[in-house]
């Protein structure tokens, strides 16, 4: 046993310097466990951000769903009214129809329109009669 055999001062510079190993150690270790306690720690605050930026973006893809359902349904409203402005158009009626009626309205129209009265009507037979009577005779 050779190491029993040697000055215990050998042993005593063995011993310290194994302490201060132990104690440089101990500080480096406790050194890594701070570097890694502030990283867990910077990590659990990006965990947050990261859930909270998700859950952020959720509601923002709900709304943007829900303004995009609406934007479809104004589009199928007005499909629907392009279609019933559609059919009114084809029942409606066309300028020459117009003109035929303007025409009909036109002729019966009694401002515009020269109508006799039941009393010239019979003067006029009247007179007739008698150039009838006159170029017989």
């Amino acid at each position: 046993m050779a190491v029993f055999d040697k000055k215990p001062a050998n042993v005593q510079v063995v011993v310290g310097e194994l302490v201060r190993r132990f104690n440089d150690n101990s500080k480096r270790l406790r050194l890594v466990e701070q570097k890694i306690s502030s990283l867990e720690s910077v990590l659990s605050g990006i965990d947050q951000t990261a859930v909270e930026q998700f859950k952020q973006a959720k509601v923002n893809s709900d709304k943007l769903n829900a303004k995009i359902d609406e934007i479809g349904t104004r589009i199928a409203k007005m499909e629907d009214d392009t279609r019933k402005l559609t059919k009114q158009m084809e029942r409606a009626a066309t300028k020459t129809e117009l003109r035929e009626i303007q025409g009909f309205i036109d002729l019966i129209n009694p401002i515009k329109s020269n109508f006799i009265t039941i009393q010239e009507v019979r003067k006029m037979l009247e007179e007739l009669k008698l150039q009838l009577t006159v170029q017989k005779a």
